[in-house]
């Protein structure tokens, strides 16, 4: 089942085996879920640091009018997923939208970098707009060049009936998102931060009011400082 988080920038979270302080590793023969680098090391989104160049291959910004408005996580070359409350008011505007990937800038061009074009928006038929239960949303564009050296990944879903979301289970989350609880100023540098999926006996679930725990869920820190993520 695909799984989209409720943000104010819309932000995928990738499964990974370990952390150690900055240290993200992924592995090389999976056919997706890893970029480039095999192991990511990043120097020193709220309580995060910025990602390594290349370290997301399967990050992208979903824009209108050439501005960020949310991120999307590349499904293959020609579809991506983001949340469905980042579509839905926007198909009048077609024309004026598109993705950007194969960087982690968004206000600074790079070999790398590629824009396309979007052609269909797709959100889930069920999708709750009032608790935003099943916020889904299927992007088609132009097809990318996914060639030797393009820096394009996609990225992993789970298994039909895997839930790989378990209570304490170590997350990262990446988008270009404020940084500051207190300030709305949104990165143009992708940011990533490690977070841990909460269980519902801690309260999050009720001050998020979370209405479907088969769904829905918090990841953050105890004790705050990085967060509540909504999925």
């Amino acid at each position: 089942m695909m799984v989209a988080i409720l943000l104010f920038v819309f932000i995928l979270f990738s499964n990974i085996n370990s952390i150690s302080a900055t240290t993200y590793a992924c592995n090389q023969s999976s056919s997706c879920g890893c970029s480039e680098l095999s192991t990511i090391v990043t120097s020193k989104i709220v309580g995060g640091e910025a990602a390594s160049n290349y370290a997301w291959g399967w990050m992208a910004s979903f824009q209108l009018a050439g501005a960020h408005q949310c991120g999307a996580s590349l499904l293959t070359s020609e579809y991506a997923v983001t949340a469905a409350h980042c579509v839905e008011d926007l198909s009048l505007d077609l024309s004026s939208l598109s993705i950007v990937v194969g960087t982690n800038y968004l206000n600074v061009s790079s070999p790398t970098m590629q824009r396309r074009s979007i052609i269909s928006m797709t959100k889930y038929p069920t999708f709750d707009d009032t608790h935003y239960v099943n916020d889904i949303g299927i992007l088609q564009f132009a097809p990318l060049d996914v060639s030797f050296g393009s820096e394009i990944s996609f990225i992993c879903l789970p298994e039909q009936n895997q839930d790989p979301f378990q209570t304490n289970t170590s997350l990262v989350a990446i988008g270009w998102g404020v940084t500051s609880e207190n300030s709305n100023n949104v990165s143009n540098y992708l940011q990533q931060v490690t977070v841990q999926v909460l269980s519902a006996s801690e309260g999050c679930t009720a001050a998020a009011d979370l209405t479907n725990s088969t769904s829905q869920f918090c990841a953050g820190v105890i004790g705050g400082g990085k967060g509540k993520f909504l999925l």
